[in-house]
């Protein structure tokens, strides 16, 4: 569901640099291990520096994880564990600590206080190679809650993986970032009656500022970020794509959806 990658991710300045190409140097330390692991991965040169699309790094990581290589993680929970011992050196982090039938993708305890951490990928909102989603997104969270007495709090694809929205999750204090940059699954996509309400409380949890509307997660280069332009603008405007693909099952306000170069729109 990822579509062609956008952008240079920047693990020590993630606030601001929002992108699908990894650094080699960012790479290595999200999966900590040598430099040797990368031989035979493609690459490409941007800015003088080796990047690796994200899309290729998936691939890699999920084609080893049969041997164990992955320990049954996305890489997308290997940034948010690296992005999180930026922002709280001491935190201690548990990857996939078991809660009776469930494992949960990130258990944190910073200063006493432990919260689960959930990353829910397109599949949890649309339709993928399985079929529809199996039960309601905050299903797990009420589970798990009412078992253990921690918070979980589920980090969607569209809220952005950097320090800020880490510091949101852990002390429930924004604001956060929302982006949306390479996907091909969007909210338009989504198959709840109620995607809309869902959409909004998740953002919310991590303070992304809704005042003028989420439109600003298409980019470009919104609320002081690099964060390219989502390619599915310019498909609208040249009539390649509908605009409804934007607005969730259950909006009201159409315009709260869209970027300012589609409000326009018909």
């Amino acid at each position: 569901m990822l579509g062609n990658a956008e952008g240079v991710f920047d693990l020590s300045d993630s606030d601001r640099r929002v992108g699908s190409f990894i650094s080699k140097k960012d790479l290595l330390l999200i999966l900590g291990l040598p430099e040797e692991i990368l031989i035979g991965l493609a690459s490409r040169i941007i800015d003088g520096e080796t990047v690796y699309d994200e899309r290729t790094i998936h691939h890699f990581w999920y084609a080893n994880d049969p041997l164990g290589f992955g320990k049954g993680m996305s890489f997308d929970e290997l940034i948010l564990h690296r992005l999180v011992k930026r922002a709280f050196p001491d935190a201690v982090i548990t990857r996939q600590e078991p809660v009776k039938r469930f494992k949960m993708d990130l258990a944190i305890e910073v200063n006493g206080i432990k919260k689960f951490i959930e990353f829910d990928g397109p599949s949890h909102f649309s339709v993928g190679r399985y079929g529809p989603p199996k039960q309601d997104p905050f299903s797990k969270k009420k589970i798990v809650e009412e078992l253990t007495g921690h918070e979980v709090v589920n980090w969607p694809y569209w809220v952005q993986r950097c320090e800020a929205n880490v510091r949101a999750a852990i002390t429930g204090n924004g604001p956060g970032y929302g982006v949306l940059w390479s996907t091909n699954c969007h909210f338009g996509d989504f198959a709840f009656e109620n995607s809309a309400s869902i959409i909004v409380a998740m953002s919310m949890r991590f303070g992304i500022p809704d005042s003028g509307g989420f439109g600003h997660f298409y980019g470009p280069n919104t609320l002081g970020r690099n964060n390219p332009e989502h390619p599915i603008i310019q498909r609208i405007l040249n009539g390649k794509e509908h605009v409804g693909r934007l607005i969730p099952k259950g909006a009201k306000d159409r315009n709260f959806w869209l970027p300012e170069k589609l409000r326009a729109h018909v």
